[in-house]
């Protein structure tokens, strides 16, 4: 396997990591509306369960634990 490939399937990978992860937190944020704790445990949660199933690079989980954030509910 080359590097270019390689590079190739982690990306991939990371597009999958946060499109799953788009869903989980709209999925949570619909049931839990006021539970925002909760919402964001969700979102943590998976993004670390998804880092270490599809062998993120670090450089990658960073990345994904930024989206995360931008997942959290917002506070008023």
């Amino acid at each position: 396997m080359t590097l270019t490939v390689y590079r190739e399937w982690q990306n991939a990978y990371n597009q999958t990591a946060k499109a799953i992860l788009k869903d989980v937190a709209t999925d949570v944020k619909k049931n839990y509306k006021n539970d925002k704790p909760l919402i964001r445990m969700t979102i943590n949660d998976t993004a670390d369960s998804l880092c270490r199933d599809y062998n993120l690079s670090e450089y990658q989980r960073d990345l994904l634990a930024n989206y995360a954030c931008k997942l959290h509910p917002k506070r008023k």
